[in-house]
């Protein structure tokens, strides 16, 4: 149960511009949301894409910036929008179609002139080469199956259809609400899709850390209640025809209760949503960036190994449920000898400086464990300093050299994470390459490494 009685919140009033694109442009959504005065804050999810930001807060009218995923075949994306202010969320959704643009090719009468009509929009007209091919640019929506083709060659017109391959795709969007989930009286897990109104016995919902029960059977509303133990609640969603990899992944970190008494009150569920409203023309989770701080050692052959250190940036792409990440990171590395050769002293002093670009690729997750892999590379600046003692220095070595010279480096690595709230601490093992030759160095800075570190979401 939840720890306090709710009431059903008002749902938002939602305006998105433009209300249709096409993709592979450099469009983004303006959407505005108003609300009565004195609102909470208004969060946003989306079937894909990604948002300049997830939550707004201040004034009657929130505005949000969504960007449509990197993709080019047609799909519809839902937008879901409500407020958060502790009572039962009433959602307002937002049906965006994103239209491919492609090529039709067409064989015909050389000379005729072809016109395609996709729905009620028409392409061309575009003459035929003296082969009778055309090649005519559409516009394709989502809910296309076939375009009608008109070939036109005097006063003799023929019209015949030509299907078109659109991937069957279904969309569905999933949030966690509010966040952090209170680990006294819980929250609300909210889903939508392209119907107006989804039923809980379409979907597949698994949760872990947390206990999902389902408001009504009639409608995707559920409420989510973390475990007293758990510090992370990591929920999935999919439709029930859907193969687990379309699955929707929620992570949510869950609040402390507050030191005082439990007093169970009664639920009151929401009534049911209101319907969708239109955007122009068509009705129309978001990953963080992370910090992470890596400390270990490297093991490599002869005096090879040392210290390493390493800071870098996770992005979560809009790619895969953002299971996969882009990273950026700087690290120092560190490797010295000091020995004889016949009769000098040599004193060797390496330093290093990797800046890498990796892809982070999440493998397992179950609770609070998480273990990815990760594969870049990048440049290693290096830095010798080499210093000699002796009478005989100069037959091998000169007194002091110092030497700088930028390589190539790549790596390998499989971490482990264990997530508590926004930190997560971190070990990874990781096999480099980065061999160093110089006149007076001949060196593997990679080799394997062993460090631990932390991970903070800001």
């Amino acid at each position: 149960m939840l720890g306090a009685a709710v009431a059903r919140a008002e749902p938002p009033e939602v305006e998105a511009t433009p209300g249709r694109m096409v993709l592979g442009e450099d469009v983004t959504v303006e959407v505005r949301v108003r609300v009565p005065k004195g609102a909470g804050p208004v969060r946003a999810a989306a079937s894909s894409g990604t948002w300049e930001r997830s939550r707004v807060e201040g004034g009657t009218e929130r505005v949000f910036h969504w960007t449509p995923p990197p993709v080019r075949y047609p799909l519809w994306a839902v937008l879901a929008f409500w407020v958060e202010d502790g009572r039962a969320p009433e959602v307002t959704t937002v049906r965006l179609p994103l239209l491919g643009r492609t090529t039709l090719d067409v064989s015909t009468a050389p000379g005729a002139e072809v016109v395609v009509a996709v729905g009620d929009e028409r392409f061309g007209p575009v003459r035929a080469d003296e082969r009778g091919n055309a090649q005519v640019p559409v516009e394709v929506p989502p809910d296309a199956t076939e375009a009608r083709v008109l070939a036109t060659r005097g006063t003799l017109t023929t019209d015949r259809r030509a299907p078109l391959e659109v991937p069957a795709a279904r969309p569905l969007v999933a949030a966690l609400t509010p966040d952090p989930l209170p680990a006294e009286g819980g929250g609300w897990l909210i889903i939508a899709g392209g119907e107006e109104r989804i039923a809980a016995s379409e979907l597949t919902v698994k949760a872990e850390g947390a206990t999902v029960k389902p408001v009504a059977r009639e409608r995707a509303l559920y409420t989510v209640q973390p475990r007293a133990d758990a510090k992370n609640v990591s929920v999935t969603v999919r439709w029930n025809d859907a193969p687990a990899k379309d699955a929707v992944l929620l992570q949510g970190a869950v609040k402390p209760a507050a030191a005082k008494a439990e007093q169970p009150v009664q639920l009151i569920a929401p009534a049911s949503p209101s319907p969708s409203p239109m955007a122009p023309d068509a009705r129309a989770t978001t990953g963080r960036t992370s910090l992470f701080l890596l400390g270990g050692a490297a093991f490599a052959s002869g005096a090879n190994g040392g210290p390493l250190l390493g800071l870098g940036v996770s992005m979560p792409l809009p790619v895969w449920r953002e299971r996969l990440a882009a990273e950026a990171e700087v690290g120092l590395r560190h490797a010295s000898l000091d020995g004889q050769q016949g009769g000098t002293e040599v004193h060797s002093r390496v330093w290093g400086i990797p800046l890498l670009l990796s892809a982070r690729i999440t493998l397992f997750q179950q609770g609070s464990f998480q273990l990815d892999g990760r594969a870049g590379g990048g440049l290693l600046a290096l830095s010798h300093h080499l210093s000699t003692q002796g009478i005989e220095t100069g037959d091998v070595f000169p007194d002091a050299v110092d030497e700088r010279r930028v390589r190539a480096m790549g790596f390998l690595a499989a971490q482990g994470a264990y997530g508590f709230g926004r930190w997560s601490l971190l070990t990874e093992v990781r096999a480099a390459l980065a061999p160093v030759e110089t006149p007076s160095l001949r060196a593997q800075l990679g080799g394997v490494s062993v460090s631990a570190g932390l991970r903070f979401i800001p």
